[in-house]
């Protein structure tokens, strides 16, 4: 009772004691302001009237945290060659902001759900396989000497995104809010173009991950089902979205995971708005492998044979070599790394695989959930399509685009993209790219609790 009335008390000078932990914060960073880096200081300063603006408008965190993943590559040393990027701080801010606002204001910390248990359950086997790979790690392996960063900050990463996942669902609720981040969607995969076509340099925009995927999906889902868009907006959409087709399948025909998704998604919207176009579309496809097959085969088939055909097997039978032994709960976030370090360091290689990655590292345990929050993604992006494609409004492209970004999800994790990145492929700096899909999915989950209110 003591503690439940000293939080009552806390709960009293919410607000006041944020404003003066902001206060104290800026008096803090003009103190050190000389012995910063002046990227740091002003990534900080940009912070501290974001995290306020968030406080009361929960929406717009979720739009700094997308454009903090896409422009902005300010990043702080961990004392290994893996970085803590811009997008990962601010998450996990963010999240921590909304913990503490709902508990304070005593609302529900979660919003029902079906996703809600999925998402739990990844968090606590996250968990529990960390403390399970300390306890019964092999005696004959030895960590190097930064490994416990290490694994903790790949832990973290396997925490926060599932978190931003919830906390995009709790709080994107109104289109309005909704239609402002798909346009900046639109404006970050724009501004590549740009940079592109004026040939200006582009390492800026963070493009990379299955941000490709939500992209195309995205933009082709609108062009469909949206019958409110004016024609210079469809025309535009449409200008992008063939342009960005060009230059990933056309310029970059060799990196499957960038495109062979968003085809997944194209193919399932196409599916949904018309079974003769689908059919249609199929045909076309047919004709031109026809006609380019022996060229494809050369550009494609052929650069990848080794990878997907050799490389990828051979991986995952090394792999197995070290799960098979640890399969229960697996070896730990990252932990599989130090078993090929110790035991095949000549044989290690990546897993090209994320199911593979996931299995290795949180085990059957961890694997069977993650199948289970996928299997519940695509229930609710059915939901979502059933209840908004009457209206053939903007919630109604949305609800295709975030159902085919689903699918293509599930298919770019087998084929070597990351929902949940490995820190010693991708780096910390993964989150990233992955978080473009967990910003999403929740966005997807939104609009499917919402009952095809607009």
């Amino acid at each position: 009772m003591a503690l439940r009335s000293l939080w009552v008390q806390f709960g009293k000078f919410y607000r006041p004691l944020i404003i003066a932990g902001v206060i104290l914060a800026d008096l803090m960073l003009g103190y050190v302001a000389l012995r910063l880096r002046p990227d740091y200081l002003l990534a900080a300063v940009a912070a501290v009237p974001l995290l306020l603006i968030a406080l009361r408008r929960p929406e717009s965190g979720i739009l700094g945290l997308l454009l903090t993943a896409a422009f902005v590559r300010v990043t702080l040393p961990t004392g290994t060659q893996s970085r803590i990027v811009a997008s990962l701080v601010l998450a996990a801010l963010l999240v921590g902001l909304w913990l503490a606002r709902n508990l304070v204001e005593k609302r529900p910390l979660l919003k029902p759900s079906p996703v809600n248990r999925p998402l739990i359950a990844i968090l606590v086997v996250s968990v529990v396989s960390y403390i399970w790979c300390l306890i019964f790690r092999d005696p004959l392996v030895i960590p190097s000497r930064n490994w416990p960063i290490v694994q903790i900050a790949a832990l973290v990463v396997m925490m926060l995104l599932p978190g931003v996942l919830l906390l995009t669902a709790d709080t994107v609720s109104d289109p309005r809010w909704m239609r402002v981040i798909y346009w900046a969607t639109v404006g970050i995969g724009a501004t590549l173009l740009f940079t592109k076509i004026v040939n200006v340099g582009n390492r800026f925009i963070n493009t990379g991950g299955l941000f490709s995927l939500w992209f195309v999906s995205l933009i082709y889902g609108q062009i469909l089902f949206n019958r409110e868009l004016s024609g210079l907006h469809r025309l535009a959409l449409v200008g992008l979205l063939a342009l960005w087709l060009y230059d990933r399948f056309i310029l970059n025909t060799r990196w499957l995971a960038g495109w062979v998704p968003p085809f997944l998604a194209i193919g399932l919207l196409t599916f949904l708005k018309s079974r003769k176009w689908f059919l249609v579309m199929l045909v076309i496809i047919a004709a031109l492998l026809a006609l380019e097959w022996r060229g494809f085969i050369q550009q494609v088939i052929s650069g990848e044979s080794a990878e997907s055909g050799v490389t990828r097997l051979a991986a995952w039978v090394v792999n197995w070599r070290v799960t098979g032994r640890h399969i229960l709960f697996g070896t730990g976030p990252a932990g599989y790394a130090i078993y090929y370090m110790s035991y095949f360091p000549h044989e290690a290689m990546a897993t090209h695989s994320n199911y593979i990655d996931i299995l290795s590292q949180l085990g059957i345990v961890g694997l069977g959930v993650y199948l289970w929050l996928l299997g519940t993604l695509v229930a609710l992006g059915l939901r979502a399509w059933r209840q908004e494609r009457g209206k053939r409004s903007f919630t109604t492209g949305l609800a295709a685009g975030t159902l085919g970004g689903c699918a293509g999800v599930i298919l770019a994790m087998a084929t070597g993209d990351w929902l949940v990145p490995f820190v010693y492929t991708q780096t910390i700096a993964g989150f990233d790219h992955a978080v473009y899909s967990w910003l999403w999915l929740g966005i997807m989950v939104s609009l499917a609790g919402q009952g095809g209110r607009e």
